[in-house]
């Protein structure tokens, strides 16, 4: 959750993002798409590793495992969802690269005002999916660790017995 809370935190602002061909922009889409896919493929990975387990272990396979595991697949439809805005970024950001190292013609201001805008949004609407899948794995962590139950007091004070030795040399004579 903290993770996508970063990449979030590291897209540009609106006020950030600039015609000129050297604003970073293109930069920062490519960190944020390259570290967003890892995430996103961690959420896909664990979630058919947890359903492995579940098949071959489904004594091991607890109430808690598969409550997270469903936690971690609700999270895939925010981080597509920003992944695809991401896409659309970089493609408003390649329009961007073109009209800023093409010749100025009529409409050229209102055509790179234009795209500017349609990049800004883009990465809004990355951010805005980034955040509320923070805050919806937030939100179900803290669901699930509030249902934990607790071990057992008599088990935290219980100290270990010590075995009688088995073998005749342990024994004093």
């Amino acid at each position: 959750m903290n993770e996508l809370a970063g990449i979030a935190d590291r897209l540009p602002l609106s006020t950030q993002i600039h015609p000129e061909p050297r604003s970073g922009t293109s930069e920062d889409l490519e960190d944020a798409i390259r570290d967003l896919t890892r995430r996103f493929t961690y959420l896909a990975y664990t979630v058919a590793t947890r359903d492995r387990q579940a098949q071959r272990y489904p004594h091991r396979y607890t109430p808690q495992l598969r409550e997270g595991t469903a936690a971690l697949a609700r999270a895939a439809t925010p981080t597509g969802r920003a992944l695809a805005a991401l896409g659309e970024a970089v493609t408003a950001a390649g329009r961007l690269h073109h009209l800023t190292h093409s010749p100025p013609g009529p409409g050229y201001t209102g055509d790179l005002q234009h795209t500017r805008t349609v990049l800004a949004d883009h990465i809004t609407q990355a951010r805005t999916q980034l955040f509320a899948a923070a805050r919806q794995l937030r939100a179900d962590a803290h669901r699930l660790l509030a249902t934990q139950t607790p071990p057992a007091p008599a088990a935290l004070t219980t100290r270990p017995v010590a075995a009688a030795p088995s073998s005749p040399r342990g024994r004093s004579r």
